[in-house]
Formats: C-alpha cells, sequence, structure tokens
C-alpha cells in the first residue's frame, strides 16, 4: 500500500493497525469456535495436517485485513496473497507452502528468482490456527495469531486465545497489553516455581534439530528448571512467556507466523528473544529462546552446553541457521 512506502517504523500508526488487526480477529473468533474439533481436510505432510477452519478463519482474515488496509498478507495455509488475487479455493489441492513456499517461509523457502516481485515492505503476517492439532481434539491449546510487519520489523500483534479466553496484545514501543489492561512484570527466575514451555519433541516437522538433540536440550534445561510443559501451541508458549505465566519457552519452528507475534509480545513486556546462538531470530533459524532476561540466559547456557550429536545429518547447516553456535 502506497500510504506506508518508505514511512519510517517510528511513524507508522501503530494504534490504528492494532485495532483493525483486533477487529479482524473479533470476526474470525466466531468461525474458529463454532469448528473445534474438525477432522484434518488437507494433509501437508507426514504428521502435519489442516482442518478447513484453518483454510476459512484464514480466508476469512486475509479478505478482511486487506480490505481494512489494502496490504499483502502472509500466511501458513497460503504463504503470500497481494490484493485483488483469490487465496486457494481448491480446499483438496495440497498445502501451496510445500511446494512453492515463498521467500518468507522457513527451510523449504525458496529463493526469489530474477525478475520475480520482490516481497512487500509492509504486510500482514497470519496463523489461523496455530496448534491445530490441539484444536482438532477440542484441547483448549489453540490460537489465532496476526501480526503486521513492516520494514523488516514485527508493529504490532494480537495473539487471541478463544478457548481460553484471553487476548494479548503488543504494538512496538507501547508495552504488552493482556486482555487490554498492561501486563503484570515478568516475575524474576525460581527454579522451585519459573515453569519453562518446551516444543515439539518428537515431531520433525518443526524445523531440522535432530530428535535427540532436542531430547538432551530437555534433560540440560531440567537441570535448572525441572517444572517443563510442552503445550504443542508455539504461539501460546510465547504468549504465556511474555504475560509472565512461563518464565521462558524453548521453541524449533522455523515460521514467521508462528514466531513473530510473540516474539515481539516478550519484548514488549521487558523479555528477551533469541536463537540458540543468542543472535535475533530470523525466519529459518529452527531455534528460538525467549524469556525474562535472567531466566533467558540461563536457557542460552544450558542450550549451548549440549552436543549436536551423531543423528545431526545438516550440522553445519543448523549453526549456519542459528540452531547452535
Amino acid at each position: 500500500m502506497t500510504a506506508f512506502h518508505g514511512l519510517p517504523p517510528e511513524e507508522l500508526d501503530t494504534r490504528s493497525l492494532l485495532a483493525i488487526a483486533e477487529a479482524a480477529v473479533d470476526e474470525a473468533e466466531t468461525t474458529f469456535t463454532a469448528a473445534v474439533g474438525a477432522e484434518p481436510e488437507v494433509i501437508k505432510s507426514p504428521g502435519d495436517f489442516a482442518t478447513e477452519a484453518d483454510l476459512s478463519v484464514e480466508r476469512q482474515l486475509r479478505t478482511l485485513l486487506t480490505q481494512y488496509t489494502g496490504l499483502p498478507v502472509h500466511g501458513e495455509e497460503f504463504g503470500t496473497v497481494r490484493p485483488g488475487e483469490i487465496p486457494g479455493e481448491n480446499i483438496t489441492e495440497p498445502n501451496p507452502n510445500d511446494a512453492m513456499a515463498d521467500g518468507l517461509d522457513g527451510p523449504r523457502r525458496k529463493s526469489l528468482e530474477a525478475g520475480d516481485q520482490e516481497l512487500p515492505e509492509t504486510f500482514w503476517v497470519v496463523d489461523p490456527i496455530d496448534g491445530t492439532a490441539n484444536y482438532a481434539v477440542g484441547n483448549p491449546f489453540a490460537c489465532i495469531l496476526v501480526s503486521l510487519v513492516h520494514q523488516g520489523q514485527t508493529m504490532v500483534s494480537v495473539t487471541e486465545m478463544p478457548l481460553l479466553g484471553k487476548r494479548i496484545t503488543a504494538r512496538r514501543g507501547e508495552g504488552l497489553l493482556v486482555d487490554g489492561h498492561p501486563a503484570r512484570a515478568m516475575p524474576p527466575s525460581d527454579p522451585g516455581v519459573t515453569q519453562i514451555s518446551f516444543g515439539s519433541i518428537l515431531s520433525q516437522r518443526r524445523g531440522n534439530l535432530p530428535i535427540s538433540y532436542r531430547q538432551d536440550m530437555l534433560n540440560e534445561i531440567g537441570k535448572s528448571y525441572p517444572r517443563m510443559r510442552v503445550t504443542g501451541s508455539v504461539g501460546i508458549d510465547l504468549a504465556f512467556t511474555a504475560a509472565g505465566v512461563f518464565g521462558g519457552t524453548v521453541t524449533f519452528s522455523p515460521n514467521l507466523w508462528d514466531n513473530a507475534a510473540g516474539i515481539l509480545a516478550v519484548e514488549e513486556n521487558g523479555g528477551v528473544a533469541t536463537d540458540f546462538a543468542g543472535n535475533p531470530w530470523r525466519p529459518g533459524v529452527s531455534g528460538l529462546v525467549a524469556g525474562e532476561p535472567e531466566v533467558h540466559a540461563t536457557l542460552l547456557q544450558h542450550i549451548q552446553a549440549v552436543p549436536i550429536g551423531t543423528a545431526a545429518r545438516n550440522a553445519q547447516e543448523i549453526r549456519d541457521r542459528g540452531g547452535i553456535r
């Protein structure tokens, strides 16, 4: 949208953009709640699927966000769709990200070919149902994620948890809100109380880190923080970390739609979010650690103490992506 082109981040009207994101989520929430327990509709890869609700919620969010702002939308189910384009009307087709991932996706992303249109400067990022496997069986740990990226920075984010009755929002430089109220400060590290959320231990579809490495990491972190939790939703892990429910989280998704909203939320409440090497996270990196500053530092120390192990076939690639130091 030309109104945003070249505009410095500090001049972006994040208040209005957050209001637009929340309005879109308000409407999509009805579709989300009406189809809890939906069966798999599209098998994207072994162990990964989308329900009709995933597709419907993403289409609805795309339509609303584009109508309100004229900006393109990048999402889990249909990649980047620009204003005027129609996202995947035939839900029986394979997920387009499997074979046609665009330049914002994780390890599957393809390089932009010469002459391809450049990625948009300002765009919405949508995960219609984060925690689809939970959603499909009625587990309430599932959420809608919407964020706005401008010139490489996430500027606004919404994490909506319809089945938990909770919403977490953030604007860059303006702090964190939980259900519309300023969030409490992140509690200090306390090994006897602090809970740490941990990403998928067995699923290979989340990034490229081997299972044995994740299991060793889990055991190593447990030396300092024995109260580990696995929710099955990256979005909720990061949102609960931002809100101080969890002291920290370790996740393995390399995808922008999983992480953008939560990273901003964590940072806006004084937390730290990096890759496993301690560098700023970027799309394609299979490793994200976030939390209260002391918790984050402790988690990072434990993570970097874990050898990648012989199971890693692409250890150098993992190092290059920030998976290990």
